[in-house]
């Protein structure tokens, strides 16, 4: 991976946080996961990272200044 802030799959930036670790080592599973000699359903993996994502670092309302 070139760019250390990108997560494979994601729309943007690595989270900060909680997101960011569950993020990091969703890296290392994926990884592990592809190498093995098991069914992988990489579409699958990438939803539930997004869906899991989105519940820890949630967008922050319109108007608060972040």
């Amino acid at each position: 991976m070139s760019d250390p802030s990108q997560v494979p799959g994601a729309a943007g930036p690595r989270p900060p946080g909680p997101a960011r670790d569950f993020a990091a080592f969703c890296e290392l599973d994926r990884e592990r996961r592809r190498n093995s000699d098991d069914a992988f359903d990489a579409a699958l993996f990438d939803e539930a990272l997004a869906l899991v994502l989105a519940r820890l670092d949630p967008p922050a309302p319109p108007g608060s200044g972040a």
